[in-house]
């Protein structure tokens, strides 16, 4: 005798044998149970989810010997001529064979026939979204009011193809992909009765590899188990579909988070040379770190369909990443899947994996955050980070209600690093400093055109400043700048002359040229603190206060205080603001009127008409 695939051997007999579909079989056994079967159903969902599997044990629920009944007995000759596909009163029609106006016509006549021997006439279409609009058309009307003793079942993979007017006839059913847990359950039970054995791990491996489908879920077992004999291992089902080993998923994500590149670039040269598909490697990266990061984003959800045991170990590797890193990882990856379809595949892994691993490599927003949160990983949220030697330290800032007494201890311990920074540049030579403009060296006792008190830098609260040292400033001065021009280009043409020099707590220091003592003022203002302050909020996560101080040689920034070349510089500053606004920044009801102006010929179609 031929040998039977697993799937047509153990295909569902009874409602309760459907895997994973509880709300469709319960709602159909009840409707037989108490005479309400409806003239027409729509089965919709993914392949090999039960779809024309349960439309066969409804026909044998209402054709039974015993029936009507919620339980065929699978016996009688009704029951087995279905289960065999050789009723005659049980007709099984391809539409995307089918599908010809003729084809419909001649369906429709044959409706109207009694059936031969069965109870009630049952016709399960298949591909139902394969019929063209016209066969539908022509099968409208006996949809819509069929012979008694018929019932349509329509399957279907794509239900928005089927006509509008043939959903609003049937009731619609849909068949949702099978959970890994319930997968993996019934591939056990399967391989009880083939007298299998299972290695730990392999039941997960098939399940992943049918993707919520049963029929692919045993054919996978099916093949597997024509490789490996009865015992089926990890490993050998790792072999038979080119999947990776968990353990290398694993693996790659504590390369990531402890930032070991030449570990991240060894698994590429190893998953290489083992034959692994490197795509398929990086779609199941990509599926692990999602995993990761929606563990870690809503643990309790149940979003991640895996074995209790496999969950415990993605959870405890989830709290090695924070969420920044994650999702940055998740979007290198993805990147580097598209990269791999246009040309080379190694290199754009090995890219995307080193840069998950070093996010200071990078300048862009999302490999800040990423090295903020790892920063903040490591040394607490609320511990200052370790001083560089490059700038000043600054003590946690305390908060709350200080009584009055401990202010002039505060406003010592807020100026004694001040102090210490400008001692170190005083005696420091003045050599160009990298990504300072070439120049260095503060007076000391320059005075700041921002806020200078202590009461003003202690009540921004320095503990979550602690994590930003000045490299992270230096580093993120471009991003400074581009988002003080998307705010206010005059100031950004100011700012753009200072550079930062020492970050003290919540106090940031910049240090302009002698020449341009009137950008100082302007950035040191009122208006300028209060911008500036929500745009390191929004690039660094901290609000810093800045302090603008001169460079050696000349006065800090003060109103009023210019003269001679300085007139010139200020008036050469001002015209720059000018010609910036004039580029970019209008007057405040121009700037409404003009962006009123372009939502209406962007939203309504509208056009300026010359009056």
């Amino acid at each position: 005798m031929a040998y039977v695939s697993l799937y047509r051997k153990y295909r569902p007999q009874t409602f309760a044998d459907v895997v994973g579909q509880a709300h469709v079989t319960t709602t159909l056994g009840q409707a037989v149970a108490e005479d309400r079967v409806h003239h027409a159903y729509l089965f919709t969902g993914p392949r090999g989810t039960g779809k024309t599997s349960t439309a066969r044990i409804l026909a044998k629920s209402l054709n039974c010997e015993r029936g009507p009944t919620a339980e065929p007995c699978n016996t009688c000759t009704h029951c087995v001529a279905i289960t065999a596909g050789s009723s005659v009163d049980v007709i099984e029609i391809d539409a995307a064979s089918h599908g010809r106006v003729e084809d419909v016509r001649d369906l429709r006549d044959r409706v109207a026939f009694a059936p031969v021997s069965a109870r009630t006439k049952v016709y399960i279409v298949d591909e139902c979204h394969m019929l063209s609009t016209a066969g539908w058309n022509a099968f409208l009307k006996t949809v819509e009011e069929p012979p008694g003793h018929v019932v349509f079942v329509f399957a279907t993979t794509e239900p928005h193809k089927v006509l509008d007017t043939i959903l609003s006839r049937t009731q619609r059913f849909d068949f949702k992909r099978v959970g890994a847990a319930d997968l993996a359950g019934h591939v056990r039970a399967l391989g009880a009765e083939e007298g299998m054995e299972f290695e730990p791990g392999a039941v997960e491996l098939v399940a992943r590899a049918g993707d919520g489908s049963v029929r692919d879920t045993l054919s996978v077992l099916d093949q597997v188990v024509a490789f490996t004999g009865g015992r089926v291992t990890a490993e050998g089902v790792a072999d038979v579909l080119g999947a990776v080993p968990e353990e290398l998923l694993v693996e790659m994500v504590d390369h990531v988070a402890a930032g070991d590149v030449a570990g991240l670039c060894v698994l590429v040269g190893r998953l290489a040379d083992a034959g692994h598909d490197l795509r398929q490697f990086t779609r199941e990266a990509v599926d692990h770190l999602r995993a990761l990061f929606v563990l870690q984003a809503a643990p309790d959800a149940g979003l991640v369909e895996a074995t209790p045991e496999r969950l415990a170990r993605m959870t405890a590797q989830a709290g090695r990443l924070g969420q920044a890193d994650l999702l940055r990882a998740v979007e290198l990856l993805a990147e580097a899947q598209a990269q791999m379809r246009r040309g080379s595949i190694r290199l754009p892994l090995e890219l995307a994996l080193a840069k998950a691993a070093m996010p200071e490599a990078a300048g862009d927003p999302a490999a800040l955050a990423a090295r903020m949160d790892r920063l903040e990983r490591r040394t607490g949220v609320a511990q200052p980070a370790e001083t560089p030697q490059h700038h000043a330290a600054a003590p946690p800032a305390e908060t709350g209600n200080d009584h009055a007494a401990s202010a002039p201890a505060q406003a010592q311990e807020q100026r004694a690093p001040a102090t210490a920074a400008e001692t170190r540049d005083e005696q420091a030579p003045a050599a160009p400093t990298e990504g300072l403009g070439g120049w260095a060296g503060e007076r000391p006792g320059a005075g700041a055109a921002g806020a200078d008190t202590p009461e003003q830098a202690g009540a921004g609260g320095a503990t979550t400043a602690g994590a930003v040292d000045l490299d992270l400033v230096q580093r993120s001065w471009p991003a400074v700048l581009e988002a003080t021009k998307a705010r206010k280009r005059t100031l950004h043409a100011f700012l753009t002359e200072g550079q930062p020099t020492a970050v003290d707590g919540n106090r940031l220091t910049l240090r302009f040229r002698p020449r341009y003592a009137f950008h100082a003022e302007q950035c040191g203002d009122d208006q300028a603190q209060s911008l500036l302050g929500a745009i390191f909020e929004q690039v660094l996560g901290v609000a810093f206060q800045v302090r603008c101080v001169l460079a050696e040689g000349d006065e800090p920034a003060a109103p009023g205080n210019a003269g001679g070349s300085e007139q010139q510089d200020e008036a050469s500053a001002v015209a720059e603001a000018e010609a910036a606004e004039a580029a970019g920044e209008l007057p405040d009801e121009q700037q409404a009127h003009d962006d009123a102006v372009r939502a209406l010929s962007r939203d309504l179609g509208a056009t300026v008409m010359e009056e």
